[in-house]
């Protein structure tokens, strides 16, 4: 697929931000055609260029949230970098930020102002709690926002707390804000008026975690018949001679063939284990008693076992262990780039197919401030009226 056959070939995407939300969502963005013009303060630029992994002042965490963009610097405090500032947004069909509230309006570059100017503009502005209440003004961060969503009662349910070891509250705010603008773009397509998005990354976390995670708070009323939320599902993998495997054990079958594999074959016949109603409620014990058997089996043998009887199951793999792995490889998953400051860099493709064929190869992260005279040269070219 070319770039000219992208998606969102054509559109142009101005990012105000720091870290994780709203770079992940652009990128996107970007690697579906758009042109996407990343403002970073000069300096140091998005902290997230410096957090772990790093060479020529491109970490691989910047890297993994910001290839195919361009990056200009601009002082937001300096009169006429705000102005090119203001040029980019009013020349844009996108403006997104994650700074706090208020922020962008001192600056003169809030929604209602650009919009007002340009009404088919599409503002999306992220917040950690939104615009009311006592943490209103409160920085977020993905740590903090596990908490505050319920994740880390989640994951440590029953014994304590647990963090889930990846920044999801950042990422699933990326993916609730690239949602929400391309159906922004799609009503603009319809009536050519853009809009202000606003959402947070409490309520983006709360709606993802609520449809399992909350399941067994959604109904109300003394006649409720309560099972097990699917929490109780996700118990100790089942451990093999050289690792682990996972399992999704969900009909009858499935769950003798695991009683089976255990050699735990007297399951079958306790009743409180028969059918799916009777599992739900004690899902939680049957998982321990499962996971608390290690049969001799390595985790291919065990995996292949299954896998006659029609159990999905698969070896608990590790990150370093995927871009090997059979399955990933026939799905082209990874690919490998030359980086014009990095070198070689692997990275994943973009999962949606268009037509059938995956997206064009992403550009390169920029380096901080790569296309400063490239954009202002743009701007001088296409001066506002």
């Amino acid at each position: 697929m070319t770039a000219a056959t992208q998606p969102l070939a054509g559109i142009k995407v101005v990012e105000f931000s720091t870290m994780i939300t709203a770079s992940l969502a652009t990128m996107m963005f970007a690697q579906q055609g758009a042109d996407v013009i990343k403002v970073e303060p000069p300096g140091i630029g998005d902290p997230m260029r410096w957090l772990g992994s790093q060479k020529a002042g491109i970490s691989g965490l910047f890297h993994n949230c910001n290839q195919a963009k361009r990056s200009i610097t601009l002082d937001l405090k300096a009169a006429e970098d705000l102005a090119h500032a203001r040029q980019l947004c009013l020349q844009a069909d996108v403006v997104i930020h994650n700074y706090r509230p208020g922020v962008m309006d001192r600056l003169g570059l809030g929604s209602e102002a650009l919009r007002e100017e340009k009404p088919e503009l599409i503002y999306c502005t992220i917040t950690g709690f939104g615009h009311e209440g006592p943490l209103s003004d409160r920085p977020a961060y993905d740590h903090v926002m596990q908490a505050m969503a319920g994740f880390m009662t989640l994951q440590g349910h029953p014994e304590g707390f647990a963090y889930v070891k990846t920044l999801i509250c950042d990422k699933i705010t990326a993916y609730t804000a690239a949602q929400a603008i391309t159906a922004a773009l799609f009503a603009r397509e319809r009536t050519g008026r853009g809009q202000h998005i606003d959402l947070s990354m409490l309520e983006s976390c709360i709606a993802f975690l609520w449809p399992d995670g909350g399941m067994h708070l959604t109904l109300h009323g003394e006649d409720v018949a309560h099972g097990a939320p699917f929490a109780d599902y996700y118990q100790l993998p089942l451990r093999t001679t050289d690792g682990a495997i996972a399992y999704a054990a969900m009909t009858d079958a499935h769950w003798d063939a695991i009683f089976d594999i255990v050699g735990r074959a007297d399951l079958k016949t306790e009743e409180k284990y028969k059918g799916m109603a009777n599992r739900s409620i004690h899902m939680a014990e049957l998982a321990a008693i499962i996971a608390s058997e290690k049969p001799e089996m390595t985790s291919a043998e065990m995996v292949a076992t299954l896998a006659r009887q029609d159990v999905p199951a698969a070896a608990c793999l590790s990150l370093a262990d995927l871009p090997a792995n059979q399955q990933v490889l026939a799905m082209g998953i990874f690919e490998q780039t030359d980086h014009p400051l990095l070198g070689p860099v692997q990275h994943v493709t973009p999962p949606a197919r268009f037509g059938g064929s995956k997206l064009a190869p992403a550009g390169p992260s920029p380096a901080l401030g790569e296309h400063n005279a490239e954009i202002l040269a743009e701007l001088a070219a296409h001066p506002q009226p």
